[in-house]
């Protein structure tokens, strides 16, 4: 039988104390301001640049566990036509809607300059791309409160791609694209300007989309609800925000 070369040759073994795990040289490093604070905690002092633009800048995303937000859609809410085209009185439409709630600590007014565009809608051959202002006069957008985006269409949805375009708010510099899907479409209203408000305000609230109002606070999904945030604020889900 051949002899095994080096019998004698006894390697030393390293001691396993005196390395430090790269895990931990990663943790050991990590000692700068980090970019994105805290849930609910406001940016302040000494924090890198970009977090304190963040602080100052908004984010609106899907709120896909409405019972982590504890979701109550209670009418009346803020309404936004997005489009130029105004609805005709007799008229037969379909609504494309979005609600969106301030979940910031700060009560929003006209001069923070907040616009929404619903880039991709079409109706009566005119192409909506403008921004309109989501606040105008001495209008407020309060914490907690609700603004509903809505558009009227003859067209059953349309938007243009189907699964990512949708209404765009543009705020402080930051846009957030809100796509409506399922729960955002009711079909077949005739408009009447005496009591349309008061009927979007019951579609978005106990329509077919909200599960008839106990969606939500079932947590049953509900395509059409959305969230308000400064942009430094750690979001446990999300949605189409760019």
């Amino acid at each position: 039988m051949r002899r095994r070369p080096m019998t004698a040759f006894h390697p030393d073994v390293e001691r396993f104390e005196s390395r430090q795990l790269l895990s931990v040289v990663g943790v050991a490093r990590t000692t700068g301001h980090p970019e994105v604070a805290a849930p609910g905690s406001a940016v302040i002092g000494n924090a890198h640049p970009a977090t304190k633009r963040l602080a100052t800048q908004f984010l609106a995303y899907r709120i896909t566990d409405p019972t982590y937000r504890q979701v109550r859609l209670r009418p009346p809410f803020q309404q936004v036509l997005v489009q130029k085209i105004q609805p005709v009185p007799g008229q037969v439409y379909n609504i494309l809607f979005v609600a969106v709630q301030n979940n910031t600590a700060q009560t929003f007014t006209a001069a923070n300059g907040f616009k929404v565009r619903l880039p991709g809608f079409t109706g009566s051959k005119h192409v909506v791309g403008n921004a309109f202002p989501v606040l105008t006069g001495n209008q407020v957008w309060k914490p907690k409160t609700w603004i509903v985006f809505y558009a009227l269409s003859k067209k059953y949805y349309p938007l243009s791609p189907q699964i990512s375009a949708g209404f765009q708010l543009d705020t402080a510099g930051r846009s957030s694209t809100l796509v409506p899907g399922p729960s955002g479409i009711f079909l077949r209203l005739k408009y009447d300007p005496a009591t349309f408000a008061r009927t979007l305000d019951w579609i978005v609230a106990y329509g077919q989309g909200s599960m008839q109002g106990a969606g939500s606070a079932l947590g049953m999904p509900d395509t059409a609800i959305n969230s308000l945030v400064a942009a430094s604020t750690h979001r446990p889900d999300f949605a189409g925000h760019f």
